[in-house]
């Protein structure tokens, strides 16, 4: 898939079809995204954190995405808990401190770039922004999936 600019919701191909959804693959397969992850596990890393890589952020994406799935929620916002998964520790690659509300910001100008309507990014963003235990609560389902996705991996890694 190749990069979008910023689109509203309501915008339509040159053809006058709707705008594609942003897809977890897309997010998943973006080098920008890709490095973002691995800086921020290098970060972590270098000052001795257990590992955050894309071992992690694969992890929690597909557990926030089944919790979803299994309360019987939409496909979408199954598919937006599984974004909010993997993009949830970007923050790391800028500090460990408040990492949770700067991925948030990092994640809100990503997906505005590759064309994410706000009505989509907000519950993202809230989600990543929420998801530390020291400083986040549930705010939505995406935060609670998150919350508990993240928690759950008990890797020897961790």
């Amino acid at each position: 898939m190749t990069h979008r600019a910023a689109r509203s919701a309501t915008e339509t191909t040159h053809t006058g079809g709707p705008v594609a959804p942003i897809t977890f693959e897309f997010i998943r397969d973006h080098p920008r995204v890709r490095l973002y992850v691995r800086m921020a596990d290098a970060a972590l890393e270098s000052i001795g954190y257990t590992e955050h890589g894309e071992r992690h952020v694969g992890l929690v994406s597909r557990i926030a995405f089944n919790v979803l799935k299994r309360m019987g929620r939409p496909e979408r916002q199954c598919e937006l808990a599984a974004i909010a998964g993997y993009l949830h520790d970007i923050g790391n690659a800028v500090n460990r401190d408040h990492h949770a509300q700067t991925g948030g910001v990092m994640a809100m100008v990503l997906l505005r770039e590759f064309g994410m309507s706000d009505e989509e990014i907000l519950p993202v963003i809230a989600a990543i922004g929420n998801h530390h235990e020291n400083d986040g609560d549930p705010v939505n389902d995406l935060a609670a999936a998150l919350i508990l996705a993240d928690k759950s991996d008990v890797h020897r890694t961790r």
